[in-house]
C-alpha cells in the first residue's frame, strides 16, 4: 500500500527554518524527501507510537511528528524539528 503524505503549513515553515539554520541546507531538503518517501510506504514501522495513530520519528537530520489515517491511507506531518543526534 502507498499512503498519501501531506505536510502541514506549520511543518513546512519549521522545515524552512531548519534548512536556513543548518550548515548544509541541501541535506535538510534531501532528508525531507527521504522521510516523505519512507512514510508513504511504512508509516507504522517508523518511530514510536504516541496517542492514537500519532507517531514520533527521528531520522538522522529531522524529527517528525505525524498522524496516520489508515482508512484514508494518508499521513499528515504535523511538526518537524532538527534531530539532535551527535
Amino acid at each position: 500500500m502507498t499512503y498519501a503524505v501531506t505536510w502541514s503549513i506549520a511543518a513546512l515553515g519549521q522545515l524552512n527554518q531548519i534548512a536556513t539554520a543548518h550548515a548544509d541546507p541541501p541535506s535538510v531538503d534531501r532528508a525531507a524527501v527521504w522521510v516523505d518517501s519512507i512514510l508513504r510506504r511504512y508509516p507504522f514501522d517508523m518511530g514510536e507510537s504516541r496517542s492514537g495513530n500519532e507517531r514520533l520519528w527521528y531520522s538522522d537530520v529531522l524529527g517528525v511528528y505525524y498522524h496516520v489515517d489508515d482508512r484514508a491511507l494518508s499521513v499528515r506531518i504535523m511538526s518537524v524539528g532538527p534531530a539532535r543526534r551527535h
